[in-house]
């Protein structure tokens, strides 16, 4: 995890500049390495290093990212997802081929059963139903995750989050390449 720039410069994320500059102009005076210097060890032929120079360092590094609105963008998105990987709710990391692939009947109205095999018919009172193939991987709660995108259907993301039916814990689901062929179904 990055360190946290906002708790190092003493200001929450939803600073504003002025916030940010001003925190960083007193807690910079508090340990610039000159200033130290002259506290510490007047009178001292050679100059020791400060003890507190990777804190100068620190907060020079906090500044230069957060005044900068791109790099303090990038910077809250690193911070995010640095946070979600450390949350305990992530129950798996798995791959689409390990998931079982089954088959899903959307009725006319649009009613989805789960699990119908290809050898059943739709029941008689029913309008026509449009068969799709969707994805399930069994959580240790019992609830189930359902992913219905194939490989491919997204571009620009290589992995998706999936709740699970029952509880709160989520899986993150890897997307192979699209040159990639699934398995027949399993029964």
């Amino acid at each position: 995890m990055p360190d946290d720039f906002y708790e190092l410069l003493n200001v929450s994320s939803t600073a504003s500049f002025e916030e940010i500059k001003c925190s960083y102009k007193q807690l910079i005076l508090q340990c610039h390495p000159d200033k130290l210097r002259q506290l510490h060890d007047p009178n001292l032929g050679s100059i020791s290093e400060p003890k507190n120079s990777s804190d100068f360092n620190a907060i020079n590094a906090a500044w230069n990212t957060l005044k900068d609105p791109i790099k303090r963008k990038h910077y809250d998105a690193e911070l995010l997802q640095s946070k979600f990987q450390a949350h305990s709710n992530i129950y798996a990391s798995i791959t689409l081929p390990e998931m079982q692939r089954i088959q899903v009947e959307i009725d006319e109205d649009g009613d989805d059963d789960e699990g119908v095999s290809p050898s059943q018919e739709p029941q008689a009172d029913k309008g026509p139903a449009a068969t799709m193939w969707s994805y399930a991987y069994d959580c240790r709660c019992g609830g189930q995750y359902l992913f219905d995108g194939g490989p491919g259907d997204d571009e620009s993301s290589s992995e998706v989050i999936v709740e699970c039916s029952e509880c709160s814990l989520v899986i993150i689901v890897k997307q192979p390449a699209k040159s990639f062929q699934f398995p027949q179904a399993r029964n």
